[in-house]
């Protein structure tokens, strides 16, 4: 999930999913026309934010649809696993 923060709204929902498009290149290794039309199609975008100066809008898609990638160098698993 990616958020972005601006005024107006558009700009902020742009943000949040321009940063989606490129970790999922990055994640994926899908070109980004690729990784754009997934996350076009995928995302979610629920408004979190709008009372302050700037709207905030927040971007995900399941991890379900990335196909097993890990980010972060897998330390999600590791904090898991963590005792």
């Amino acid at each position: 999930m990616t958020t972005g923060s601006a005024r107006p709204l558009e700009d902020a929902f742009r943000i949040a999913h321009t940063a989606l498009v490129h970790w999922t290149v990055d994640l994926t290794g899908l070109s980004v026309m690729d990784a754009y039309q997934l996350v076009s199609q995928t995302a979610l975008t629920p408004v979190a934010n709008v009372v302050d100066t700037n709207y905030t809008v927040v971007a995900k898609m399941p991890k379900s649809v990335l196909r097993g990638a890990v980010a972060y160098n897998g330390s999600h698993s590791k904090l898991r696993t963590a005792n």
